[in-house]
């Protein structure tokens, strides 16, 4: 199928499917999980652990990250963090920050207040940012900020979340480990204990203490910029770093941020994710269980996740993420990669709360879930992201979200189960959609948290081919908590495991019926419809809309019988021609003879 073809499926799809906003009713089991469901063998002890903390709406992870050294000047902070591979720095909010915009936010997290930058000797701002792993927008020499003044920008779940911070060095480790604790459960109580075997590093962070407003910005207005680090003290990243080290105090020593070098060397190459909703433990744990791996499903081994463009700024992209390869990826038995490829490349994104899809998978996973309503919607306030016209301001001209209602008339058990592999020959992997419920919009409506990415299409562009080959599928916080995610970061890759098998056969209200095809239809079971066979193709047929086949047109059978018929004319005019003169000659001859 060509791809204007499939451009022309997939808008067809998407303007069936994303409808206008309608009224629903909250329903009080909306998460009412499956009862078919079954628990998938966990995995042993890790010989080290830490907790991971969810934040209240139970869309982002936490670890505690301890800063600076006790001293008869100072004390040891702790801060709680997003742990975040989508990302590569550690943003902390300072104290000056947290006072300022405590009308709009809690960053006293688990009894602690936010880091205070004199209240640490080991601190030293960075005032020429040396040895920082990226470029952001940066400036030098402010009086009022003694370290390079820098703008930290991510996208999160199609919002955009941005600070403003100041690169300084500061020691760190890990501020809550403990040995053993058994996957998926609390440590028992008889062994758990504290771990101090670890050391701290020097490493660089980014500090939040900016108080100032834009001009003519209210704190309101600028208080959604940020408004995702609420109920946190910060940001962890954990993707990659492909650089050299840097100069001064601080460099690249690792893969991980520089925090996992104070572990045991054996423990400093692979960590695993066990993240579960925020009334149940969640850990981060270090190295390999000591019972092996079990039933985990290694991807394969991806050396290179996002590469700079070309000369002459070869390393202007110096990281890349945590990414694998998925296969069979589809639901209600629709594979959605039929029509593409026997792969995908995919990503693990813990500072992202949702499943994100290119937009051709997003329209078929809406063609297959009748449960599923999404609309275009933008809620000033509550929204922040990028401009589409100009002026742009914090209230209008922003570029609108897909939010994915539950349909009214269903329920959160009524969603089917996403499945993929890490391999062609690998077991199948599941991801429930009732996980990813969340109801955080204005209206107080249950939502489901998948969204659509940048069309597969829009990537074939020259000016923009260099940077991805296509866009990958992003797994977010909602999206592992089936999962156990384990990173192999020697060998780049990412393994996962069920923690929960669900039932077969999924509920009549799930997956919508298959389209029903007729005559020569072809069905295309991704986007679950029927293809018109393309009688334009064919010289003088056209579509019988009833019995879906090619016919000759109307218009050629008219204009065949007009020809014909006018040729019949012309040969019986001929005929009479011929025979007129044949007479004519045969008199002729008679007479002259």
């Amino acid at each position: 199928m060509g791809m204007v073809r499939q451009a022309a499926l997939l808008a067809a799809a998407l303007g069936i499917m994303v409808a206008g906003v309608s009224a629903i009713e909250s329903d009080p089991t909306v998460n009412t999980p499956d009862k078919a469901v079954v628990t998938s063998p966990a995995l042993g002890e890790f010989n080290l652990s830490t907790p991971v903390h969810a934040t209240p709406d139970g869309k982002h992870y936490m670890v505690d990250v301890q800063l600076g050294t006790d001293s008869n000047v100072s004390n040891t902070q702790v801060s709680r963090l997003i742990i975040d591979s989508g990302s590569g720095d550690m943003v902390v909010f300072g104290r000056k920050h947290c006072d300022f915009w405590g009308g709009y936010f809690d960053h006293d997290e688990g009894g602690r207040g936010c880091y205070d930058v004199e209240n640490s000797s080991t601190m030293h701002f960075n005032p020429e940012g040396q040895g920082k792993r990226l470029a952001p927008a940066c400036q030098f020499d402010l009086p009022e900020h003694p370290g390079a003044f820098c703008k930290q920008a991510l996208a999160i779940d199609g919002h955009k979340a941005e600070v403003s911070c100041e690169l300084a060095w500061e020691d760190i480790q890990f501020g809550d480990l403990r040995q053993p604790a058994r996957f998926g459960t609390s440590p028992p109580a008889e062994t758990e204990g504290a771990w101090r075997g670890s050391y701290k590093i020097r490493a660089d962070i980014c500090v939040v203490n900016d108080t100032t407003l834009e001009d003519g910005a209210s704190m309101k207005s600028t208080a959604v910029r940020f408004k995702y680090w609420n109920h946190t003290q910060g940001t962890m990243g954990l993707f990659y770093h492909l650089c050299t080290a840097g100069r001064g105090e601080a460099g690249c020593s690792s893969p991980f941020p520089p925090l996992i070098a104070t572990l045991p060397t054996a423990m400093q190459d692979t960590f695993t994710l066990d993240l579960n909703p925020p009334e149940q433990p969640s850990w981060m744990h270090f190295g390999a269980p000591k019972g092996g791996w079990g039933e985990m499903q290694w991807g394969e081994t991806q050396p290179m996740s996002m590469v700079g463009p070309p000369a002459p700024n070869p390393d202007l992209y110096p990281y890349a993420f945590h990414a694998f390869e998925v296969f069979e990826l589809g639901v209600c038995g629709a594979n959605f990669l039929s029509n593409y490829s026997s792969h995908w490349s995919a990503m693990v994104d813990t500072g992202a709360s949702c499943l994100s899809l290119p937009e051709e998978f997003f329209a078929m996973l809406l063609a297959w879930v009748p449960a599923l309503e999404c609309v275009q919607e933008w809620v000033a306030g509550v929204d922040f992201t990028d401009c589409i016209e100009q002026p742009c301001t914090d209230t209008t001209g922003r570029r609108n979200l897909t939010i994915c209602y539950i349909r009214e008339g269903f329920r959160a058990s009524d969603l089917p189960t996403l499945s993929f592999r890490l391999a062609e020959a690998g077991e199948d992997l599941f991801l429930p959609l009732s996980g990813l419920v969340l109801n955080d919009r204005p209206s107080g409506r249950p939502r489901v948290c998948v969204a659509p990415m940048e069309a597969i299409e829009l990537y074939r562009a020259e000016a923009i081919k260099y940077l991805l080959m296509f866009p990958k599928i992003s797994f977010g916080t909602l999206a592992l908590r089936n999962l156990v995610t384990a990173f192999d970061m020697r060998n780049m890759m990412v393994g996962m495991k069920n923690k929960r098998i669900p039932p077969a056969v999924p509920s009549a209200l799930s997956c919508a019926a298959p389209a029903d095809c007729r005559g020569a239809q072809d069905r295309y079971d991704a986007l679950n419809i029927c293809i018109d066979p393309a009688c334009e193709m064919i010289y003088f047929h056209a579509l019988d809309p009833e019995a879906k086949q090619c016919r000759i047109t109307d218009s050629f059978l008219i204009s065949a019988v007009i020809i014909l018929s006018a040729m019949a004319l012309a040969e019986v005019a001929l005929v009479e021609i011929y025979a007129a003169l044949a007479r004519k000659l045969t008199s002729t001859f008679a007479t002259s003879s």
